[in-house]
């Protein structure tokens, strides 16, 4: 096992099973030792590789050379009033915090991950955006909170969204090495097709999704078709316009023959008349989406007032009307601040 006290040691966690296997090839080991280890992390959640016993003395000794585990340790744990939803505090080892949500349901539990400490993007209606970005997570600290969560509830999670805090394409290189840590059969075995990344709008991200062939799903935070507004509401709309995004989602959908969600957080008074219904109805038409609108009554950020009902089922009649998608979102955890756009990875 040549070369070992060369190599720096790094959190095993950080790793995709590639990338693992590379590194053991150089060892000495083989590549079905890469799938034993992440069986033994993620699968077991081992803390040592000492418990790994189908790894031989040498290879044991040669990873406890070259890597540390380092799970993620929750901290302040939260729980809503209905029991639908639990939300995490995590400490990073820097002292940084960041939070995620687990979300219960009885077709399946999801889990909200964050991908940033904070976020640069500063759109009006989220509390993340106003803390300004820290740093990036790295991939073990995203996984981390699906597996600190796992463990502390004693819930298998079915679906990932990457709608925690922070822009995830903004990360690109991590939030990717995630997907495929998430979705490896020897690691959480969570299908691609089951992950789903949110952006406000970054379409260098989007570009690199297309030409990665990642078969994440992909939803859009747009809250209005309108550039002047959006420029307010969502401040990357400065640097791609409506029609640049959404020409680029028209890319996405022919490319991967998948759909997007439009996610449309509606603020009372600001982004929900009649005018911003039909300019939505004719932009999805205009560069044929295949999407679904998510409309959401705006959570309580900034004493922002969400929408009545009567003007959420107008725009669901609307769209309707026009053959399009859509539902209106049920938050879970907003007694918890742990609903859409309110983690600010406060104690």
């Amino acid at each position: 096992m040549s070369g070992i006290l060369n190599i720096k040691l790094e959190n095993i966690l950080d790793l995709t099973k590639e990338e693992l296997g590379g590194l053991l090839l150089k060892e000495g080991g083989k590549k079905f030792n890469a799938n034993q280890i992440f069986n033994w992390l993620y699968k077991k959640k081992a803390v040592s590789f000492t418990e790994m016993s189908n790894l031989s003395a040498g290879m044991r000794a040669a990873t406890e050379k070259l890597f540390e585990i380092k799970y993620l340790t929750s901290g302040k744990i939260l729980t809503s009033a209905k029991g639908d939803a639990v939300k995490f505090l995590f400490k990073l080892g820097d002292g940084h915090k960041i939070e995620s949500v687990l979300m219960l349901q009885p077709y399946g539990n999801t889990f909200c991950a964050s991908t940033q400490v904070g976020c640069a993007y500063g759109c009006h209606m989220c509390a993340t955006g106003k803390m300004g970005l820290k740093r990036n997570l790295s991939p073990g600290e995203i996984t981390g909170q699906l597996l600190a969560a796992e463990k502390e509830q004693g819930e298998k999670v079915n679906n990932i969204v990457f709608m925690g805090m922070g822009e995830p394409l903004a990360n690109y290189d991590n939030f990717k090495k995630a997907v495929l840590i998430f979705s490896d059969p020897d690691g959480i075995n969570i299908n691609q097709r089951r992950q789903t990344v949110s952006t406000c709008g970054v379409v260098p991200g989007i570009d690199r999704l297309i030409s990665d062939g990642l078969r994440v799903n992909l939803s859009v935070s747009l809250h209005s078709t309108f550039d002047s507004l959006r420029d307010k509401l969502v401040p990357v709309n400065k640097k791609y316009k409506v029609a640049v995004l959404l020409k680029k989602l028209q890319e996405y959908c022919k490319v991967t023959r998948s759909h997007v969600s439009i996610e449309y957080v509606l603020i009372a008074g600001v982004n929900d008349g009649i005018g911003e219904a039909d300019n939505l109805i004719k932009m999805i038409n205009k560069f044929c989406l295949n999407t679904k609108v998510n409309l959401i009554p705006v959570n309580p950020v900034d004493a922002l007032s969400p929408s009545g009902e009567e003007t959420i089922k107008m725009w669901q009649k609307k769209l309707e009307n026009a053959k399009i998608i859509s539902t209106s979102r049920r938050e879970r955890g907003a007694d918890i601040l742990a609903a859409c756009g309110q983690l600010a990875g406060e104690e």
